[in-house]
């Protein structure tokens, strides 16, 4: 080890005048008998995620014992300190710094979102590369909650206080640790439903506002994505499909008509009031304004590397279908169903046609060519989805096109799901760079039951990162909690760890959650996987939604009493336990919703038959949805995002009559707050 500069030399003295003590305990003491043992040290200028890391670490170690951690810079270590001074150490060292270094604690060898945690004679360092590598600057934080979780035993399930678990501790020691480990996965995101137009149509229906979320969704505890190590950015830029400003398209539209997709009609305009507008994507003159909007977008931000070539999904005018666009699309390629607008009929038209991808790829490819004149280092990203997720078949990327892969579904038959592994195989061998942007966590999205498929999940995801992952943008994490949360759970961890062992953390999730009930727990979870599968047994439908509430068909009153069997029997088992019984009152939560959905979905499959007194029956039972909507809303907020229900859900229960809340219902929910 060099020489350490003079200003550490007390410090280093400390740590190796406690050396045969630190071997002779096996471990360093940070806490005892809920007295502070230890005192965290920052560089004098500490990296962003290293002060974070500080800050969690003291506050979860408060949690834990009770005791309250100094936190220091190494400045404050230049003097002795007084016998008594806690600040004599042990230390933990969060982030790179003189100290740490001295020690031999760097983050050499350590790429994106790496961490190292190591022991060192009376000292303990959590630390990674942070600002050495922007495109994951997090590594610091990831190392104290790494810590937390896998070696004092902490675990955050769900967001908010029910879902964190601390271990008690009155004497918190830590053994010998070295561990180093850099993410595959560089870029780790996945999309939480927060608040937008989208919920706020929820909370309409909720007869709440804007305020009466803001005021749900206030929580002492961590996030619980940033708890999770989610983070990191390949800047790949995708936009929000229109691939030029708004005031571009209003300009085009006025000017050039003949650069819109063609319908099955010979018109070209949009359908009336259509905001995703569809191109003629063979249309050179179209080609070459798109390729002066990039120039200009670039110009403008000489430090952006990337641009979005992503084009509109969805809405109600459908692909371009001139010959010209048509003889992009070779007649061998996959089958696929596209649609068009008929203006007359006013209404969507589906017909059957081949894989759009070359065509798709030749318009990308077009712009590429013509930006990368000026701009030859940029990277563009385009979109592998809707009717083009197969690879092109004669198309080759230009090589810094790079895209958002969006195929694949866990929640399908075999069949789709091997079929997305195969595209996904075929695109990172063609595109300079590959995102996972999968829609397979919105299953489920207007229902709010149950989608446990963590054992497909692990299977695929470690396919993926065999063959190139490194960049992920899940859409999204509906925060279904009680019912959705143990896939949204152990998918975090597999992004930051693709071999993790899934039963294992399963084990892990039961054990800490949920005390002598664990085993009850563990059974639910296997049985309500085992119902996703029957789900997908049967479901081939190429989108995240299953049809005609397809998803809800296992659960039928036997099948719903048995899960009720585990939660009543975990329940038992944790009889005393407050803290256990609080989370199986959680699950209950979404298990009680899960009844009243499959009911009403039950009605709804026989809308058409129902009589006068049958269809009373529903209304009274779609009322009493309502009121349960409310009350898990505004009792246990994250156990079913109830508001993201109701917006997503399309009115679909019209036909049974129901019109919204009758006046008993909203009188009950009143008289309820009042209380």
């Amino acid at each position: 080890m060099t020489t350490p500069p003079a200003k550490f030399a007390f410090a280093v003295a400390l740590l190796f005048g406690a050396l045969s003590s630190a071997i002779a305990d096996s471990g360093l003491t940070l806490v005892e008998s809920h007295q502070p043992k230890a005192v965290i040290v920052l560089a004098d200028a500490p990296s962003p995620a290293a002060t974070a890391g500080a800050k969690l670490m003291a506050d979860m170690v408060f949690r834990i014992s009770g005791a309250k951690l100094p936190v220091i810079h190494e400045a404050d270590l230049q003097k002795p300190k007084a016998e008594s001074d806690p600040s004599k150490g042990p230390y933990v060292l969060i982030g790179e710094s003189e100290l740490a270094k001295q020690l031999g604690a760097t983050s050499e060898g350590l790429g994106p979102g790496g961490i190292l945690i190591r022991t060192l004679p009376n000292a303990l360092a959590l630390l990674g590369a942070d600002t050495k590598t922007p495109s994951d600057s997090g590594g610091s934080r990831y190392a104290v909650t790494t810590f937390l979780d896998e070696v004092l035993g902490c675990r955050y399930l769900w967001p908010g206080d029910s879902g964190l678990v601390i271990p008690p501790q009155d004497t918190v020691k830590v053994p010998a640790l070295d561990r180093k480990f850099t993410p595959v996965i560089v870029e780790r995101h996945i999309r939480a439903n927060e608040y937008g137009e989208r919920i706020q149509v929820g909370l309409d229906q909720l007869l709440l506002d804007k305020k009466a979320w803001d005021n749900a969704r206030k929580i002492t505890t961590p996030d619980w994505f940033v708890w999770q190590r989610m983070g990191g950015s390949l800047g790949l830029r995708a936009g929000d499909g229109s691939i030029i400003p708004r005031e571009a398209w209003t300009r085009f539209l006025k000017e050039h008509p003949e650069w819109f997709a063609m319908q099955a009609d010979g018109s070209r305009e949009p359908a009336p009031g259509e905001e995703r507008l569809r191109l003629c994507k063979s249309n050179p003159a179209l080609i070459d304004a798109i390729v002066q909007e990039k120039l200009k977008e670039l110009r403008a931000n000489p430090k952006q590397s990337s641009v979005s070539l992503i084009t509109h999904d969805g809405g109600r005018t459908g692909f371009c279908l001139c010959p010209a666009c048509k003889a992009l699309d070779p007649a061998e390629g996959r089958p696929t169903e596209i649609w068009t607008y008929d203006h007359q009929l006013s209404q969507v038209q589906k017909m059957q046609y081949v894989s759009l991808s070359d065509r798709m790829f030749w318009f990308n490819n077009q712009i590429a060519e013509g930006v990368a004149r000026e701009f030859p280092d940029v990277l563009f990203c385009g979109s592998a989805y809707s009717c083009y997720t197969a690879p092109p078949l004669h198309i080759k990327l230009h090589p810094h096109v790079g895209l958002r892969y969006a195929g694949h579904g866990l929640q399908y038959a075999t069949p789709e799901r091997q079929t997305g592994l195969t595209e996904w195989d075929g695109w990172v061998k063609a595109a300079s760079m590959v995102q996972y942007r999968p829609n397979f966590l919105l299953a489920g999205r207007r229902e709010g039951v149950p989608t446990i498929y963590v054992h497909k999940l692990a299977q695929d995801i470690r396919h993926m990162a065999e063959r190139g992952l490194v960049s992920t943008d899940f859409d999204a994490c509906m925060q279904n909690w009680s019912t959705q949360g143990l896939t949204y759970y152990v998918l975090a961890k597999l992004l930051w760890d693709p071999n993790l062992d899934v039963d294992a953390e399963i084990d892990s999730y039961c054990r800490s959650g949920f005390g002598n009930g664990w085993k009850e727990i563990e059974n639910y979870f296997a049985r309500l996987e085992a119902l996703m599968n029957q789900t997908a047994a049967v479901n081939h439908a190429p989108g995240p939604d299953t049809p005609n509430g397809t998803i809800m068909i296992p659960y039928t009153p036997e099948v719903l009493a048995e899960l009720r069997g585990y939660l009543d029997a975990a329940d038992r088992a944790t009889a005393g336990d407050a803290a256990s019984q609080r989370r199986i009152a959680f699950l209950r939560r979404g298990l009680d919703l899960t009844e009243i959905e499959a009911a009403a979905h039950s009605f709804l499959r026989r809308a058409k038959e129902l009589n006068a007194d049958e269809k009373a029956e529903a209304v009274k039972l779609l009322d009493r949805r309502w009121v349960t909507m409310r009350k898990i809303f505004t009792e246990d907020h994250y156990a079913v995002n109830v508001a993201g229900l109701l917006q997503a859900e399309d009115h679909r229960f019209k036909p049974l009559g129901w019109k919204g809340p009758s006046t008993a219902a909203r009188a009950s929910v009143a008289t309820v707050s009042a209380n």
